[in-house]
C-alpha cells in the first residue's frame, strides 16, 4: 500500500510538470510513463485491500477461533492429568490410614491375647468384642486402599485417552492452519497474475511453489517430530503395600504369612479373571481381522481400548503379587519368585512410610498416533495385542515348551501343579534346578527334572502367561 501511495504521487508529479512542457516526442513519451505508473500504482493499491479483506482479516479470525479450541485442549489434558494426580494422592492417603489402624489393631490384639488370664470373663468379651470392631474397620480400610490402587490405572487411561484426542485435534487445527496459508497464497497468484508481463517471474515463481506444497506431508512430519520423544516412554504406578511386607512390625511370622497368603490369593483370583478377558479379546481381534463383516471401525476400536485396558491391569496384578510371593519367600526362607517385572519395581521413602511403585512402558504416543495416521490409509488396521509393559521392557516371554513326565505337587504359592502330559511354556531357566513359565493361565515355578524340552515347533500355539 505504501508503495501504491509513493508510485501514485509520484505519477502525479510528473503529470504536473508535463502540463507546462511543450508536446513533443520527448513529453509524449514522459506521458506515457506517468499513465503507466498511475496503472502501476492502481494495480498495487487493489492488491493491497484484496490482501487486507480476502487474507488478513480471514486469518486473523480463523486463528483467533483456534487459540480459543487449543486452550480447550489443554484444559482437558491438564483436568484428566489432576485426576491422576488425585488418584496417586488418595492411594498414599489410605495407604497411611490402613497403617496407622493396622499398628492400632495389632496393639490390641496383643493386649488381648496378653491379658487372656488377668481379666474378668465380661472384660475379657468386652476386649473381643472391640477386637472384632477393629478387625472389621480394618477389612475396610484395606479394601477401600485395594480399590483405590486398582482405580489409578483407569485414571491413567483416562488421561492418554483424552491426550490422544486433543493430539489429534491439534493435528486438525494444524491442517486447516496450512490449508488457510495454502488457500491464501492461491488468492494471491491469482491478483498478481493479472500484472501482465512485469510480475510474470513473481507470478512463475510463486505458482511453482504453490504446486509443490503437500499438506498431508507437512502433517506427518509433524507427527513425527513431536512422537520422537515419546517412543521410550514409562509410566509409574502405585503398587499396594501392606502393613505385613514392614520386616521390623510387631506381627506375628505365622499371622503375617497367613495374612499374606490370602491377599495373594485374592490377586491370584483377579489375575485368572484378567487373563480369561484377555483370552476373550484376542479371539474377537482375531475374528475382526479374519473377518470385517464381523464389525465396524468403532467396535474394533472399543475392543482394542479393552484389550489395552485388561493388559495393563493384568501387568499391575502381577506386580503386586510378585511383590507379595518375594515377602513371603522371605519369610519362608526360600529362594525368591522370578518374574519380568522384578526389575521394575521400585521404592521410596517418604517421612516413616515407605512407597512402592512399578514402571511400565506405555504406547501413550507412538501407537496412537499411528493408529491417527493410518485413517488416511484404507488399508492401515492395527490391533495392540499387549501393551508393551513390563514383559518388552525385560524379556521376551517364551523360550520354548516341555512336556510333564511325572505329576507334580506345588508347595508353595508360586510354584505350579503338573500332571503327566502337560505342556507348559517356559519363560526362564534357572540354574539351581527349577524353572519358570506358564500353565492354563498361571505362571510359576516348577522342577526342571518333572519335564521333558520339547523341539521348537513353528505351528504350535503360544501359551500366553
Amino acid at each position: 500500500m505504501s508503495y501504491a501511495k509513493g508510485l501514485q504521487k509520484l505519477a502525479i508529479k510528473l503529470s504536473k510538470a508535463l502540463q507546462s512542457t511543450k508536446k513533443n516526442c520527448l513529453s509524449n513519451a514522459w506521458t506515457w510513463a506517468s499513465e503507466g505508473m498511475k496503472s502501476t500504482a492502481e494495480l498495487h493499491q487493489n492488491l493491497g485491500k484484496a490482501i487486507q479483506l480476502e487474507a488478513i482479516k480471514p486469518t486473523h479470525q480463523i486463528l483467533s477461533i483456534q487459540e480459543k479450541k487449543r486452550k480447550s485442549l489443554d484444559n482437558e489434558v491438564e483436568k484428566t492429568a489432576n485426576l491422576v494426580i488425585s488418584n496417586w494422592n488418595q492411594q498414599i492417603k489410605a495407604k497411611k490410614k490402613l497403617m496407622v489402624n493396622t499398628k492400632k489393631h495389632e496393639t490390641l490384639f496383643h493386649l488381648v491375647e496378653s491379658s487372656k488370664q488377668s481379666v474378668t470373663q465380661k472384660e475379657k468379651q468386652k476386649l473381643l468384642n472391640k477386637l472384632k470392631k477393629s478387625s472389621e474397620k480394618l477389612a475396610k480400610e484395606e479394601e477401600n486402599y485395594y480399590q483405590k490402587n486398582m482405580a489409578g490405572y483407569l485414571t491413567r487411561l483416562k488421561w492418554e485417552s483424552t491426550l490422544e484426542s486433543c493430539y489429534q485435534g491439534i493435528l486438525e487445527l494444524e491442517k486447516e492452519r496450512i490449508q488457510l496459508l495454502c488457500n491464501n497464497l492461491n488468492q494471491y497468484n491469482q491478483h498478481i497474475s493479472a500484472f501482465g508481463q512485469t510480475l510474470t517471474t513473481c507470478h512463475t515463481q510463486i505458482h511453482g511453489a504453490i504446486n509443490k506444497i503437500d499438506i498431508e506431508k507437512d502433517i506427518q512430519s509433524l507427527v513425527e517430530e513431536t512422537a520422537v520423544a515419546s517412543t521410550e516412554n514409562k509410566s509409574e504406578f502405585l503398587l499396594v503395600d501392606y502393613f505385613e511386607e514392614d520386616p521390623n512390625n510387631a506381627m506375628d511370622k505365622e499371622r503375617r504369612k497367613s495374612s499374606i497368603k490370602s491377599k495373594l490369593l485374592r490377586l491370584q483370583k483377579d489375575i485368572e479373571k484378567a487373563l480369561q478377558d484377555r483370552k476373550g479379546l484376542e479371539r474377537m481381534l482375531n475374528a475382526y481381522s479374519s473377518n470385517s463383516s464381523f464389525s465396524n471401525g468403532k467396535s474394533q476400536k472399543e475392543t482394542a481400548v479393552l484389550m489395552d485396558e485388561t493388559n495393563l491391569k493384568l501387568d499391575l496384578l502381577q506386580a503386586n503379587s510378585y511383590k507379595l510371593s518375594s515377602v513371603l519367600a522371605d519369610l519362608e526362607q526360600r529362594p525368591k519368585p522370578s518374574h519380568p517385572c522384578s526389575s521394575c519395581i521400585f521404592k521410596w521413602k517418604e517421612k516413616d512410610q515407605t512407597h512402592s511403585y512399578v514402571k511400565i512402558s506405555r504406547p501413550l504416543l507412538m501407537e496412537k498416533l499411528e493408529t491417527v495416521m493410518s485413517k488416511a490409509s484404507p488399508d492401515g488396521q492395527s490391533y495392540p495385542h499387549s501393551s508393551g509393559s513390563i514383559a518388552s521392557d525385560v524379556t521376551q516371554l517364551g523360550n520354548g515348551f516341555c512336556k510333564a513326565l511325572y505329576s507334580f505337587q506345588a508347595r508353595q504359592e508360586d510354584e505350579l501343579n503338573l500332571e503327566k502330559g502337560d505342556i507348559v511354556a517356559i519363560h526362564e531357566k534357572k540354574g539351581e534346578g527349577w524353572w519358570f513359565g506358564s500353565l492354563n493361565g498361571k505362571i510359576g515355578h516348577f522342577p526342571a527334572a518333572y519335564v521333558e524340552e520339547l523341539p521348537p515347533n513353528p505351528t504350535r500355539t503360544t501359551v500366553q502367561p
